[in-house]
């Protein structure tokens, strides 16, 4: 695999955006890359779990769905639906993904504390299935996961962040706190 000058510079400038724009926006410092034992716990504490989250409710016309799910990476499907038929569904995949943290998580797991990470997906792609289907016809580049208490299962929350606002239908959505309904898989 070759690189360009540009392509070498672009993912590096690409981050440090991310994080200049995350640390304008948060409240308790700027985010920074942790450490790798931090981040494989993380990611550890997320591998192969699902949650999804239905507004209002699952039989509700209209309704809009979002599933986060961390097997193979990071996938964020969403989709909203009208009588029972989608009228926009489309997902962000990325095959991994970096966990940037913001202010102090040092007191990981003890109690009332809840560390917020941000999850900054590394070459997302975009595919719609409806209203017609397309790949890569969304620039996603700035969109990330952010997630509260990822080691707590009684506390884990996640928002979703499009600060450039390119997501279509149901965006913007989650974008405060919210606990989602972990799905149950069985072997």
């Amino acid at each position: 695999m070759s690189f360009t000058i540009g392509q070498y510079y672009l993912t590096p400038m690409l981050l440090m955006s991310v994080l200049f724009f995350a640390s304008s926006c948060g409240s308790d410092g700027p985010f920074q890359p942790v450490g790798e034992a931090e981040e494989e716990r993380i990611k550890d504490a997320l591998d192969n779990r699902s949650f999804r989250q239905l507004l209002p409710s699952k039989d509700a016309s209209p309704r809009k769905a979002v599933i986060l799910d961390f097997f193979d990476g990071i996938r964020v499907w969403a989709q909203y639906s009208e009588k029972r038929h989608a009228v926009n569904e489309w997902e962000i995949a990325a095959q991994d993904y970096r966990v940037l943290k913001i202010g102090n998580t040092s007191r990981i797991g003890r109690g009332g504390h809840n560390p917020e990470f941000m999850l900054y997906l590394e070459v997302p792609t975009f595919t719609q299935q409806f209203p017609t289907a397309c790949e890569d016809c969304v620039d996603v580049s700035g969109f990330s996961v952010s997630v509260r208490s990822p080691l707590d299962n009684n506390r884990i929350s996640f928002k979703l962040n499009d600060p450039s606002r390119s997501l279509p239908s149901p965006f913007p959505l989650f974008e405060s706190w919210t606990k989602f309904k972990e799905d149950e898989y069985f072997d």
